[in-house]
């Protein structure tokens, strides 16, 4: 049986970071599926599942997706399948989701997750958001999202271990201790 890594927290914190470094064949990222267009290097299967709106509503009448959420006018969700092949296979997966993703894995899959906040303070997600480029309101919108709800202890409280990834930390004394979380949970388990 499988366990399920879930990563989240602020834009910018550093989670994509961390999944990319933690992906491999031993422990696969599960795919999520969205109705956004692919952008340029983006592949049907390995960045996302794309889908048409009409197919994702689907989807979401048949009980086929265990979470979902809108952003900007697109969709984009979990399938159940997904997340039961992982439980089910041999090795751990990981997946990053937003607060009701978290929620709704552990109103189902309690025994199975392990959930990890990410999070970083205001000053140095305002620097990488910067540093990323984009609009300036959209910018703005994450930072007062990030202040208001995903830095608050409401927010963190769903998960089984908080780690700060602030300007000045070492990246990979965040890696190694993600790792060691992971690790301690697999022996609980």
């Amino acid at each position: 049986m499988g366990r399920i890594v879930v990563l989240y927290g602020p834009s910018a914190s550093g989670k994509s970071e961390i999944q990319r470094q933690l992906t491999g064949p031993g422990f696969p990222r599960i795919i999520t599926a969205t109705t956004r267009p692919a952008r340029a290097q983006e592949l049907d299967g390995v960045h996302y599942l794309f889908l048409d709106k009409e197919s994702f509503r689907e989807k979401m009448t048949r009980g086929e997706l265990i979470e979902w959420t809108e952003y900007n006018g697109e969709w984009y969700g979990t399938l159940r399948l997904s997340i039961e092949e992982a439980i089910n296979g041999p090795a751990n997966a990981n997946i990053i989701l937003d607060l009701a993703g978290v929620l709704a894995l552990k109103e189902r899959y309690q025994e199975h997750i392990l959930v990890i906040y990410i999070g970083a303070d205001l000053s140095s997600l305002a620097r990488r958001l910067a540093e990323r480029g984009g609009d300036s309101a959209e910018t703005a919108n994450r930072l007062r999202k990030a202040r208001e709800q995903e830095l608050t202890e409401a927010y963190m409280q769903p998960a089984d271990a908080v780690l700060w990834n602030n300007d000045g930390t070492d990246f990979t004394e965040t890696l190694k201790r993600v790792r060691e979380i992971i690790a301690s949970h697999r022996r609980e388990a």
